[in-house]
């Protein structure tokens, strides 16, 4: 399956180009028509994969582990041609850490949207906080969490 892959990095006000191609190096990214921009947010670096992505997560944890308070965000999308159907996925890491709350897939809903229905449910139920289950909910939806 081939992808289309941006790595977006922010809050690394002291990554350069050189710690950015030594990042890269290190982490054994192969993308193909690889591209790295900087701009006033942060770096990005972009490329097709014809197979899995080489290295795109390693990157991800490495340049957040060594510059604290970066945020990388990995985004990869697939098209019906490679797959039965068409998809995205985003994965955030921070402190050299996935952050699994925060990640999303095929039209990029949270990956525990199924936990947070359930926790919708349960609240319902008055089994729960139902003002928590469901703030957690909304923001996994619209990605401010």
């Amino acid at each position: 399956m081939s992808t289309w892959n941006v790595i977006t990095i922010t809050d690394a006000p002291d990554l350069t180009e050189r710690k950015m191609q030594k990042a890269l190096d290190r982490a054994g990214v192969e993308l193909s028509d690889l591209t790295l921009d900087q701009d006033a947010e942060g770096w990005k670096v972009s490329g097709h994969s014809k197979y899995e992505a080489e290295g795109i997560y390693s990157l991800a944890e490495d340049i957040t582990r060594r510059h604290p308070g970066a945020r990388a965000e990995v985004f990869q999308e697939w098209d019906t041609r490679d797959a039965d159907e068409p998809g995205q996925s985003l994965d955030v890491y921070t402190g050299g850490e996935y952050q699994a709350a925060r990640a999303r897939v095929s039209g990029l809903v949270p990956t525990d949207l199924a936990e947070s229905i359930a926790a919708v449910r349960a609240a319902l139920d008055v089994n729960g906080d139902l003002a928590a289950a469901a703030l957690w909910l909304v923001n996994g939806l619209d990605g401010t969490r």
